[in-house]
């Protein structure tokens, strides 16, 4: 057997040299399509390791702040062209984490390129505004602001989609001037470990973007340090509320990216074809596993049969297995805790009364080597209500729970009766109405006629329980930027006293 490679935290530039790492048990990394160990492992980083790299942050921090928005920015492009020469590597690695087919996993590294070449672009072009303003003697008042940024931030990353939580907070925040901890998932830290280092390659001075290793302990620890002024997390609401709860105490600034419940409502209008590819995307790419997934898809009854029928069909064409293969269309559950998970649920919506129609079961007819893997079939209920549990919960699996509905008043009040609202689609080919539902719908980002597309320069982020801030998008610069006002006198001082 090939000896385990350990993974170390990445502080002030450099991997910490194994001697130095902590002793505590290790966390082993699984492989999720056969249930074994792999041979990546590596232990928590420990509270000393944490204030060394607060304490290399800021003092790096300042530093980098003072540099010019160009110079910054041609660091990021550096990065986006060490990645680009790198994009099979991360690809698999993000695959061998995650269990995210590999078709997948490609496409979100290229795109994560465009993230940094994005910011690199606006990076140097955002600033504030000039007033003239009422002045006495001198003639008219100066008033001007200007974006700062905020000084040693925190990032911590989900583990469904790891490199991009990584290059979404970090990328907007280095640009800006600022510094980052980020504490990756403890279930998928490979990528930013890589990422780090490629920033530090790409010309980043060390202790700007530093990398550690654990559990909800060490991201606490991150969280309450009187160092750290903002905190971007993404994750699930439960421990999202917990993180917001310890920022709150220092008047932290927050980006909360957390779950969602969301709507895909299909008129009777629709290009069915459309339809069905836009609920197939909203329910199984990734496994099922993200945050923004339409898992409510609601239907006009009037095409709910043909709807029906036709999703079916195509979900049984699916091909599951080695997400290595480019030709799989469904890897396994990214690990053991969620792929139970999942399985609860179905077991709940059957035993609610809803309908299983297809699938929600562990794939057997697999090879040899994936069989003990965390394969599940797609699910998709029918005869479902409002009011099931798998109707209103997250789940974070492939349980597509299908909704009748029979006019447009009633699909929106019924849309929006939820504690989320990250997202939103709809299908129909009356643009009219696609613009006036969607400016209805209690959601921060929305699509009409596709699902679950995330350009760069548009925002991102949830209303009501799905969090609070946006990334991505000029939106993006503001979240990590604070403003400051000027107001420059012209004149003489005017005085009471």
């Amino acid at each position: 057997m090939a000896q385990s490679k350990l993974l170390r935290p990445f502080i002030n530039g450099k991997y910490l040299h194994a001697a130095t790492v902590n002793a505590a048990p290790k966390n082993i990394l699984v492989n999720p399509t056969n249930a074994t160990p792999r041979n990546y492992q590596y232990h928590p980083t420990p509270s000393s390791q944490i204030q060394q790299a607060i304490d290399c942050a800021k003092t790096a921090q300042y530093a980098w702040a003072s540099t010019s928005p160009s110079h910054r920015a041609s660091v990021l492009r550096n990065a986006a062209q060490i990645m680009s020469q790198n994009v099979e590597q991360l690809s698999e690695m993000e695959t061998s984490d995650t269990g995210r087919v590999i078709r997948e996993t490609q496409y979100d590294i290229e795109e994560l390129i465009e993230c940094l070449h994005y910011y690199a672009g606006v990076g140097h072009s955002f600033g504030g505004n000039s007033y003239k303003l009422p002045g006495g003697s001198g003639g008219p008042n100066l008033g001007y602001t200007q974006r700062e940024p905020l000084g040693v931030t925190v990032g911590i990353g989900a583990w469904n989609y790891p490199l991009q939580s990584a290059i979404w907070k970090s990328a907007p925040a280095l640009v800006c001037g600022n510094g980052m901890i980020f504490k990756p998932s403890e279930y998928t830290p490979s990528t930013a470990l890589w990422l780090a280092q490629c920033y530090h390659d790409a010309g980043l001075p060390e202790g700007v973007f530093q990398v550690v290793l654990g559990s909800g302990d060490v991201g606490a620890e991150l969280v309450q340090s009187n160092v750290v002024s903002k905190v971007s997390f993404t994750g699930s609401l439960e421990t999202g509320k917990k993180v917001y709860e310890m920022a709150s105490k220092d008047m932290k600034k927050v980006t909360m990216e957390l779950g969602g419940k969301s709507p895909l409502i299909i008129f009777d209008d629709a290009n069915l074809d459309n339809a069905v590819s836009g609920a197939m995307m909203a329910n199984f790419y990734s496994s099922g596993q993200v945050c923004s997934n339409g898992t409510r898809v609601f239907v006009h009854e009037s095409i709910l049969e043909d709807f029906v029928h036709v999703l079916v069909e195509r979900t049984k064409k699916l091909r599951i297995g080695d997400p290595m293969d480019k030709n799989t269309d469904v890897g396994p559950m990214a690990h053991e805790d969620q792929y139970n998970k999942v399985l609860r649920y179905i077991d709940i919506g059957i035993e609610e009364g809803a309908t299983l129609l297809f699938g929600g079961k562990r794939v057997g007819n697999l090879p040899d080597r994936l069989k003990d893997g965390y394969f599940l079939s797609p699910a998709i209920f029918t005869d479902c209500t409002d009011e099931m549990t798998i109707v209103k919960e997250e789940i974070f699996g492939m349980v597509m729970t299908i909704l009748p509905f029979s006019n447009e008043d009633e699909v929106l009040h019924r849309a929006n009766d939820t504690n989320f609202g990250l997202a939103a689609g709809v299908f129909t080919r009356d643009i009219q109405r696609g613009h006036r539902v969607v400016q209805q719908l209690n959601a921060g980002v929305t699509w009409v006629n596709n699902y679950n597309l995330a350009p760069v320069s548009l925002p991102w982020g949830g209303n009501k329980h799905s969090g609070i801030g946006r990334e991505n998008g000029i939106g993006g610069i503001e979240s990590w930027t604070q403003l400051k006002s000027v107001f420059i006198e012209t004149g003489d001082v005017e005085c009471d006293y």
